[in-house]
């Protein structure tokens, strides 16, 4: 039945799909429902959504009826989700940058302002993948120091470029997890 609203529950959050209307599927043959998602179902106050583009396009007076808290809580979401995306694309950037390195010279050991640099985007990234399965083998990377050698000069002692990348494969693991469940809540 067109128009028909259905919520799909999963373990990320409960989805609200629309019925557009029905389709023959000839490998079944029978009809089946043809849905779009509309929204997240939120979980304090279910009968409320979070709705997304699909809402908007299917109902373009929609934000109009939406109160004040819906509103809140989807411009919220969506800025959660940009800063999210702004985090991947610095964080890809800076791991092609440190592959690279690895390859040419992997134990040299990174200056500080490489590892304050990396640890901008890797201590946000961290805080927003807090719930994933990986998220507990996350570390930031430890600021180099100057030590003394024996010889009488300093020495800068901290991670070289093959242990960072090290670390930032777990980030790159959990953070595909992450990003594949943030894009099929929007879908």
């Amino acid at each position: 039945m067109p128009g028909k609203i259905v919520i799909n529950k999963r373990a990320s959050g409960n989805y609200v799909l629309y019925e557009n209307g029905r389709r023959y599927d000839k490998q079944k043959k029978y009809n089946v429902p043809d849905r779009t998602m509309i929204g997240i179902q939120i979980p304090s106050r279910p009968e409320y959504m979070v709705p997304n583009e699909n809402y908007f396009r299917l109902f373009p007076k929609g934000d109009q009826n939406m109160s004040e808290y819906e509103q809140n809580k989807m411009d919220e979401y969506k800025k959660e989700r940009d800063e999210a995306f702004m985090i991947r694309d610095f964080f890809e950037q800076m791991f092609y940058e440190l592959q690279f390195h690895s390859r040419k010279q992997p134990n040299t050991v990174l200056n500080e302002f490489k590892v304050r640099e990396l640890n901008a985007i890797l201590e946000p990234m961290k805080d927003m993948m807090q719930d994933e399965p990986g998220a507990r083998f996350l570390q930031l990377i430890p600021i180099p120091t100057e030590e003394e050698s024996e010889g009488g000069g300093t020495v800068l002692c901290g991670m070289t470029y093959s242990d960072v990348m090290m670390v930032l494969t777990k980030y790159r693991c959990t953070e595909g997890e992450f990003f594949q469940k943030l894009l099929l809540r929007e879908t």
